[in-house]
């Protein structure tokens, strides 16, 4: 039997995944404006460069597993099968982190300013052992309190000193080193006390091919989900002058700090969804779809309004982002949370993943052309311009499947009410 905690209710969840996590995730902003000054305007953008090339290679070591295990624990027969699907990812991710993290280092290095070489790295080497976190099982139990144990609030701690350290010391890199040995400590502890309650086997070296097949159409969803959310930061940095950069840089931060909540409100709906079935589960995920596309809207006008003044205060005037940027970054964010409650709660668990894949893959083709093309011509508001169509293209894509899914969870009415209401 697990130690993991029971599932809690609906509030209990809400509140337990939304707002420790949510503070975690915004606790950089204790000390990105210390790297904003200190490290200069080339500085800055390249560390942004380098975390959003970290965040596409945690695609790539992630595998799927934090997009889909939620929903594969949440619907899993008992903890012993749940414990089988997390030594699986294990394996998983270990492998290809062997394989993705040189080629980053390589990547960071080569897209860094001059004399930020090895900040850009350490930002990729944090952004992508995101990865290999296990907060997306504790969403799938429905256990937010590991979470705050075992990452929130060792996060908050570690930002914190990290931020005090750089004050006395003016070394940036600090902060990734810190955000690093968190995630690797915390993803060890968690891992070693959920394996030791429940023992089993691991996946022997013939099974790995077949759980690469198995796991490809959600890795490759993922992978062009990454793409177009990657390619932005670094085209600006490469393709504008650094002032015009770090502004973008700064846009594309508070944009990132802020996409980390509709995942977290994903998690706390994840298991309650799954445990309704019918049109019960029809109606939970009407709830489900509903609250994130009305926080898309919220976080939207959040950013467009309340943006410029925090950009200012927090990064300085010089790599202040513009109203312009933000208003576009709102956009993306408001259709990025709804997409995330139709993938995870409704065709994830529906077996639509191929589906996903295909709708992603279209508008990524669509949409990483048209990022390079307007970041050419008029600069970084069209690389945000260009991944506001990109999520919307990939929102509107998948809605007619959504609908589907929905639709075929009420049964129709038995042959008796068919008489009545005749």
């Amino acid at each position: 039997m697990s130690d993991i905690a029971q599932p809690a209710p609906l509030k209990g969840r809400l509140l337990g995944f939304m707002v420790v996590p949510a503070i975690a995730a915004i606790s950089p902003l204790l000390v990105l404006p210390l790297i904003a000054r200190l490290a200069g305007d080339g500085g800055w953008a390249s560390a942004i460069a380098g975390e959003a090339i970290g965040t596409f290679a945690a695609i790539a070591i992630g595998y799927g597993w934090t997009a889909v295990g939620p929903a594969l624990i949440s619907i899993a027969a008992d903890d012993a099968r749940r414990a089988r699907l997390y030594r699986d990812s294990i394996v998983v991710r270990l492998l290809l982190a062997a394989i993705v993290l040189p080629l980053l280092a390589l990547a960071c290095w080569l897209v860094a300013s001059p004399g930020s070489e090895l900040l850009t790295v350490l930002m990729g080497v944090q952004g992508a052992l995101i990865a290999l976190t296990f907060t997306w099982y504790c969403a799938g139990v429905g256990d937010p309190r590991t979470i705050i144990v075992y990452d929130a609030v060792p996060r908050v701690v570690a930002t914190a000193l990290a931020a005090g350290a750089i004050l006395l010391t003016g070394i940036v890199e600090l902060y990734p080193v810190a955000g690093i040995i968190v995630t690797l400590g915390g993803t060890f502890l968690f891992s070693a006390r959920l394996l030791r309650a429940n023992p089993g086997s691991w996946p022997p070296a013939r099974e790995i091919p077949g759980l690469l097949r198995l796991g490809l159409p959600v890795a490759v969803n993922d992978a062009a989900l990454s793409a177009y959310s990657s390619v932005p930061a670094p085209l600006v940095n490469v393709t504008a002058l650094p002032s015009a950069a770090a502004g973008y840089a700064s846009a594309d931060k508070m944009f990132k700090l802020g996409s980390v909540l509709p995942f977290t409100l994903a998690s706390a709906f994840q298991s309650w969804v799954g445990e309704g079935g019918g049109a019960d589960r029809r109606r939970r995920l009407r709830v489900a779809l509903t609250t994130h596309a009305a926080f898309g809207v919220l976080g939207a006008l959040v950013l467009a309004t309340l943006g410029p003044w925090v950009s200012l205060f927090m990064f300085g005037e010089s790599a202040a982002a513009g109203v312009d940027l933000l208003v576009a970054m709102g956009l993306v964010f408001a259709f990025l949370s709804l997409r995330t409650s139709m993938t995870r709660h409704v065709l994830f668990p529906a077996n639509r993943a191929p589906t996903v894949m295909r709708a992603t893959l279209v508008a990524t083709a669509i949409g990483v052309p048209t990022m390079i093309a307007l970041a050419i011509a008029i600069g970084p508001l069209g690389a945000a311009l260009g991944y506001a169509l990109t999520e919307a293209l990939a929102t509107v894509l998948l809605w007619r499947p959504c609908a589907i899914v929905m639709r075929e969870l009420t049964p129709p009415p038995a042959p008796e009410e068919q008489d009545r209401t005749a």
